[in-house]
């Protein structure tokens, strides 16, 4: 099997992973290769109407799956964003919190987001190629 075979299998599990509510919409769904650092890095953006969907991964799996939710905090100087993630499953790390936290409040969520996230280094230059490339794809959607 070449590795053209195996993305592309990765990319048909990632799909298959985009379980619907009857009521949730699919609104967009892209996928791309990157180079990260000379590491070969597929994204996943998955908008619904009631929910977003992230795959990063830098091993061709899944990784960990987190959930973030942005909720708003009034007080008497206005209002505050708080994020809550939660680990659904996988590996626990802190990196993997902040990197999703990070992720969240970068693209501006205002729906949960579902994240799955495996990658070979979880540094904040990294995270940021992940923001930028996920931002670049939600640009091509709305054009």
């Amino acid at each position: 099997m070449n590795k053209y075979q195996l993305e592309m299998e990765l990319l048909d599990a990632m799909k298959n992973l985009t379980v619907q509510h009857p009521d949730s919409k699919n609104l967009l769904f892209k996928s791309v290769a990157a180079d990260i650092d000379d590491v070969q890095t597929e994204l996943v953006l998955a908008e619904y109407t009631d929910k977003t969907l992230i795959i990063i991964s830098q091993f061709q799996k899944i990784g960990s799956m987190l959930t973030v939710q942005r909720d708003e905090v009034h007080n008497p100087l206005g209002t505050s964003d708080i994020y809550t993630t939660k680990v659904i499953f996988g590996a626990t790390g802190e990196e993997h919190q902040v990197a999703a936290r990070y992720l969240a409040e970068a693209i501006k969520i205002t729906k949960p987001l579902n994240i799955f996230i495996n990658l070979k280094s979880y540094d904040i230059e990294t995270v940021k190629a992940c923001v930028g490339i996920i931002q670049d794809l939600k640009k091509e959607e709305s054009k």
